[in-house]
């Protein structure tokens, strides 16, 4: 069994590598702004955030993750797209 520390430093890098993802995520989602603007697309696309909701449930339920987590994770994600495109 690991000790403590260790744990604690699998935990801290983990976390690292989730916000360098989720930094990528966000320079994707400033380019698709940029795209929708220049195309004249709304933001605001429901049936689009459904789809990706429905697929980051799936694979969380696959994964032994909670539809709450998933949902509020998605939730502020989501959040910080719109600000972002916008």
């Amino acid at each position: 069994m690991k000790d403590l520390t260790s744990l604690r430093e699998e935990i801290d890098q983990l976390d690292e590598q989730l916000w360098e993802i989720i930094g990528k995520r966000v320079d994707v989602v400033r380019e698709i702004g940029e795209w929708k603007h220049a195309h004249g697309e709304p933001i605001m696309q429901p049936q689009r955030y459904q789809q990706v909701l429905d697929q980051c449930l799936a694979y969380g339920k696959q994964k032994g993750l909670s539809e709450t987590l998933i949902r509020e994770v998605m939730e502020a994600l989501h959040k910080e797209s719109v600000r972002v495109e916008s």
